[in-house]
């Protein structure tokens, strides 16, 4: 069994033995001290830290920390939470009134440290897949949720899914969460950026067992994200993930540009239409232009096909002339409640979907993994 080291700040020897009762099912050792001391930044060793924000009031020692930072308080101060928040903290919990969602946090972060360092022993086979389309509205999002919520659930693999939309993304409603966190947080660590920074601005799906990346839903904050963020962002997690999925945006911007040519594989979502085709050619100069997705390395993928389409899938085939990878219906009343409700279209490994997008999104997702082993 992993075990992890833990540092807490604190004079409270009640919150000490509350703590210590938290974590009787993980296995973190617990080191309790009454001050912050400069050579524990140093030494590097502790997986976590929770300080007492009763006791420790400067944040600035805790900036930049490759560890799981949370603070504990009694009292509901907005101001000192975003304070916190800001300099790196996981979280802040209201303690011990909140020691339930304390526990969970614990829960899954512990099992992030584990995937940690069990990847640390070779695992993560480190392929980018990027879900791309020139025409807005293709539905690539929702593909691409799927097809990282299949990974990770039929085929066991760890799956990191990257919303590279930094100005309106919205990924993370498809698996009912609202993450506190994006990469734009990652700024000011990007010199020293590891796996540790990254767990720490990710959110791990409990049910799918998938971790999400966000972007800041902000165009004023998109445009200060620097591209080599983005790069060292996906190198790093390339030696962690055996797959790292990409959402990226309709529009040719450095994020997108970014995305495309870190990608082992790029999935092109192509709708069965005039101004899904239109998208497709400017697309399709662009990466000859730029040799983006030669060969095997682009798959076409047709989605929302419906039986009166505007264009069959022979029809497509012929126009742009060359073989496509997938076909998935048109079925937007079926998959609307999950949508909706923000739930797993998967959640056990025997579940094949149920709906005909989930159905047919698996039977791609095996085949890819056919194609691209190795």
């Amino acid at each position: 069994m992993s075990t992890f080291k833990g540092l807490f700040i604190t004079k409270n020897q009640e919150w000490v033995n509350e703590l210590h009762s938290l974590l009787h099912d993980v296995n973190i050792e617990i080191t309790v001290v009454s001050e912050w001391k400069r050579s524990f930044q140093e030494q590097q060793l502790n997986h976590y830290i929770f300080v007492d924000l009763e006791y420790v009031r400067d944040t600035q020692p805790f900036q930049n920390s490759s560890s799981v930072v949370i603070g504990l308080t009694e009292s509901n101060d907005f101001v000192q939470g975003r304070s916190w928040l800001v300099s790196g903290a996981k979280d802040v919990v209201i303690f011990p009134e909140e020691k339930n969602r304390l526990r969970d946090l614990i829960k899954n972060t512990y099992q992030q440290l584990k995937f940690q360092k069990e990847t640390e022993t070779g695992f993560g086979t480190g392929q980018v897949h990027a879900f791309y389309s020139a025409k807005g509205g293709s539905g690539k999002t929702l593909l691409a949720a799927l097809s990282a919520q299949s990974l990770s659930i039929h085929h066991e693999k760890k799956v990191l899914l990257v919303d590279l939309n930094a100005q309106f993304g919205n990924i993370e409603v498809l698996f009912g969460s609202q993450p506190f966190r994006s990469y734009y947080d990652l700024i000011p660590v990007m010199e020293e950026m590891d796996i540790r920074h990254l767990q720490n601005i990710a959110h791990y799906h409990e049910d799918t067992k998938v971790t999400l990346i966000t972007g800041p839903a902000d165009p004023a904050k998109a445009e200060s994200i620097p591209d080599e963020l983005i790069s060292r962002l996906i190198r790093i997690a390339r030696n962690q993930y055996d797959y790292i999925l990409l959402d990226l945006p309709s529009n040719i911007n450095n994020l997108t540009f970014t995305g495309l040519n870190e990608s082992t594989h790029i999935h092109y979502v192509l709708t069965p239409d005039s101004l899904g085709m239109r998208a497709y050619k400017y697309a399709d100069d662009l990466f000859k232009r730029f040799q983006i997705g030669r060969g095997n390395e682009l798959s076409i993928l047709i989605n929302r096909h419906h039986s009166k389409s505007e264009l069959t899938k022979n029809d497509i085939e012929k126009i742009i002339d060359r073989e496509t990878t997938g076909l998935i219906p048109s079925d937007y009343f079926s998959i609307q409640p999950s949508l909706n409700m923000g739930e797993a279209f998967y959640k056990r490994k025997k579940d094949k979907g149920s709906n005909k997008v989930s159905k047919e999104v698996k039977k791609y997702v095996d085949e890819l993994t056919k194609r691209t082993k190795g």
